[in-house]
């Protein structure tokens, strides 16, 4: 996954069990990357909460306290998303080295995007 992302346009990795966010990538209306998490790591234990969704420009990488990498966002749009997601109870629920993803059981992704095209014409009678 990588930022870049039309305006208003999102994906959000969501806990199927408790509705938690766990990792959320958007692109405001100013064409701005916006990104918000709240991370455990494979023991339970939150590693780190973004508090809200933010700018990270310079790009920004979590480890847990055993250095497994559980985020990584690079400071280039061109650049691929690396995320490791446990939930609280320590279960991998989805990964990505930025080439492949693999989901695993519990973990729900949900997005939007714009159409493509023209916005539809009116007719005139």
């Amino acid at each position: 996954m990588k930022l870049r992302r039309r305006p208003g346009a999102f994906v959000a990795f969501v806990d199927s069990f408790t509705d938690e966010t766990f990792f959320k990538v958007e692109c405001d209306a100013q064409d701005t990357d916006l990104i918000s998490y709240h991370l455990f790591d494979s023991n339970g234990r939150l590693v780190a909460d973004s508090e809200g969704a933010q700018t990270f420009p310079e790009g920004v990488e979590i480890a847990d306290e055993s250095g497994e990498l559980l985020l990584s966002v690079p400071a280039g749009r061109d650049e691929s998303i690396q995320y490791r997601l446990y939930n609280l109870k320590g279960a991998l629920l989805t990964c990505s080295d930025g080439q492949r993803t693999q989901i695993y059981g519990g973990v729900r992704i949900e997005g939007n995007h714009h159409l493509s095209g023209r916005p539809p014409s009116t007719s005139k009678a």
